[in-house]
């Protein structure tokens, strides 16, 4: 018995002895991975257990990281669907280019013989050596001619812009839907240019009347603020008059005249923020123009800061384009000029009118290659407001 107590004593002894002989820094490796605790011990030391933790004690992404992933989010399927993003901004640019120029080029052929009078008006009040006004008599007219291609124009954006928001939405949703299917259906994650208007086609009347609603809504306090400032000019405030030069402006002038104004139409960006997801709630839930522009109100009740921070974002790759196209018009506007001189023999109140509308022209045709990437933010933002 004592014989056999003492080889049950050495036998630990001698395996210890044997495992620091042999395999000595692997036994101080495992040691020291047992004495320091693991990134999951310590969330189960403060959490509890995996799955035990309340939703109380999770950590709530911060403003900044809510932000950063929507903007990567919508920069990944940018890139990833570069195809229909900005073959959709293409389309719209061509249609721009097209439809605006021909109604542009329409008002100066109504309008032509207004241009030649105004010509042949001058010339002689030049040579009678007297004082002249360009388009003395011809203003009216031409204001006419404004008056109807100028709400054509603003059609024809509102439908460019139903359409590229429309088509980013449906871009989104086919990318979360790739994103879930089986590795066999890695075929179809490319989204065409034909597939793309397919899908968009039954959504573009109800975004076109979501376009013309939220412009709606947005008009009124735009021009509820003109009305101030035209208040203002005619005097009609009491206490409140238009600072000269002689007369520096007031404190009244200063809040009445310039900070109410800015007041109201700071309150029509409002409202455009909380309509911006209708056209892609419209294309995830399949409802009419109104009940959209409802649950679009509804999901940015509660995040008013995080939605205008994306919006904020967004209007980055809108101001980049309006500074090129401004640079770009400018450069546009001299050449064309010059070329409608030489077909108008020198006619300079038609190059004139040219050049004043050129920078704009080129900017409505440029922009939609910067809110492409827009619209894809405003469905990703619409993706992650509505699943929490």
């Amino acid at each position: 018995m004592d014989t056999r107590q003492r080889e049950l004593r050495c036998l630990p002894r001698q395996h210890s002895s044997q495992r620091l002989t042999v395999n000595g820094p692997e036994v101080v490796d495992s040691l020291l991975k047992r004495l320091t605790p693991s990134k999951l011990e310590v969330e189960q030391t403060v959490k509890g257990p995996v799955g035990t933790e309340r939703p109380d004690e999770r950590v709530a992404p911060t403003m900044n990281d809510r932000l950063a992933g929507t903007v990567a989010e919508a920069l990944l399927i940018t890139g990833g669907e570069r195809r229909s993003v900005f073959g959709a901004a293409a389309v719209a640019c061509a249609t721009a280019l097209i439809v605006g120029g021909a109604l542009v080029s329409g008002a100066f052929a109504v309008s032509w013989g207004l241009f030649l009078e105004a010509r042949r008006c001058a010339e002689s009040a030049i040579e009678a050596e007297g004082s002249y006004a360009a388009y003395a008599g011809q203003m009216d007219e031409l204001l006419k001619v404004a008056y109807v291609v100028f709400p054509l124009l603003l059609l024809v954006a509102w439908a460019l812009v139903a359409w590229l928001f429309t088509a980013q939405a449906v871009t989104v949703a086919h990318t979360r839907e790739s994103s879930v299917a089986d590795s066999g259906a890695v075929a179809t994650r490319t989204l065409t240019l034909s597939a793309l208007w397919r899908r968009s086609g039954p959504h573009l009347g109800a975004a076109f009347r979501v376009q013309l609603l939220t412009a709606a809504c947005a008009v009124v306090p735009g021009l509820a603020g003109l009305l101030v400032l035209a208040v203002v000019d005619m005097e009609l405030v009491p206490g409140v008059t238009w600072p000269t030069y002689h007369k520096p402006a007031t404190v009244q002038f200063l809040l009445v005249g310039r900070a109410l104004p800015v007041v109201i139409w700071t309150l029509g960006l409002v409202l455009i923020s909380r309509f911006s997801l209708a056209t892609a709630v419209r294309v995830a839930d399949g409802c009419p123009a109104v009940t959209a522009m409802r649950r679009s109100w509804r999901l940015t009740r509660m995040a008013r800061a995080y939605t205008a921070g994306i919006l904020l974002l967004c209007t980055a790759p809108v101001g980049v384009v309006i500074a090129m196209s401004t640079w770009l018009g400018v450069h546009v506007a001299h050449w064309g000029g010059l070329l409608m001189l030489a077909v108008t023999d020198d006619n300079v109140w038609v190059a004139g009118v040219l050049v004043l509308i050129t920078p704009v022209a080129v900017a409505l045709v440029l922009l939609p290659l910067a809110l492409a990437p827009a619209g894809v933010a405003l469905a990703c933002l619409r993706q992650r407001l509505a699943h929490g």
